[in-house]
């Protein structure tokens, strides 16, 4: 029998019963009064516009046009909002090909999804990560990744920490695309930074001071995705063979 204990909080539970597709849209509680899809949706829409700084219970009921009160009658918490939020905004994952011959292929339309997601709510990355995921589709996402990546012959923990290695670099991309829009957008503003390239130049920093002639980090040529994937499946493939040989020499 279970007990109240057991039984997940009511946004969790919501999360599970209800289609991501008809939450975006707001399908799910169309002629219904306030519950919690109209709050993370609002919740996602705040964040959109403002960061994830600015979301709020309290803005969040202004939005809706309820009492703070109100809201917290379907809502624990902001950071419970926050955590619906993120899954709402994932959505379900890519659909990935079967194929074993091609894990590869799917690794890397995995992490472009990934990034495509961060690309288009930005405040993905600025969500606190507090072990495994809840909701139904980040937990599918993981679940997509895990399957991929039995495709190149590893174990269990060898998938997971392959599958955390490439979302690490997946988020550090997008952070760094994110945070260098901004610098970019600032340094047009006010100019280049002239003191910065004569004091690496005197230092005898010449590749930062190349990097910093030449911008190739403004002209977003200084985080490719690409790059850093085509090192990690080089290195799982090396691992598998690795693995492979092994077998053979015991068998």
């Amino acid at each position: 029998m279970q007990t109240d204990l057991d039984a997940p909080p009511k946004w969790v539970r919501w999360l599970w019963e209800v289609d991501a597709s008809e939450v975006a849209e707001g399908r799910e509680e169309e002629g219904k009064g306030l519950g919690v899809g109209k709050i993370v949706r609002a919740g996602i829409a705040l964040a959109d516009d403002e960061g994830l700084e600015g979301v709020s219970v309290r803005k969040l009921a202004q939005r809706l046009s309820v009492s703070t009160m109100a809201a917290y009658r379907h809502i624990g918490s902001r950071d419970e909002v926050i955590a619906a939020m993120v899954d709402v905004a994932f959505g379900p994952p890519p659909v990935l090909s079967g194929d074993s011959e091609d894990w590869a292929g799917g690794l890397r339309c995995w992490a472009l999804a990934v990034h495509a997601r961060y690309d288009a709510h930005p405040w993905l990355l600025d969500a606190p990560v507090r072990g495994m995921p809840t909701g139904p589709h980040r937990l599918r996402w993981m679940e997509a990744v895990l399957q991929v990546l039995a495709g190149a012959g590893l174990e269990l923990q060898e998938r997971l920490n392959a599958a955390l290695l490439v979302d690490g670099h997946v988020r550090t991309v997008a952070a760094l695309k994110r945070s260098l829009g901004t610098a970019a957008h600032d340094t047009r503003r006010s100019g280049p930074e002239t003191w910065l390239l004569t004091r690496l130049e005197s230092d005898g920093l010449t590749s930062m001071a190349q990097v910093l002639k030449t911008g190739v980090l403004d002209d977003e040529q200084g985080y490719e995705l690409d790059y850093g994937l085509d090192r990690i499946i080089a290195g799982i493939e090396a691992d598998s063979a690795s693995d492979g040989d092994r077998s053979a020499d015991g068998a």
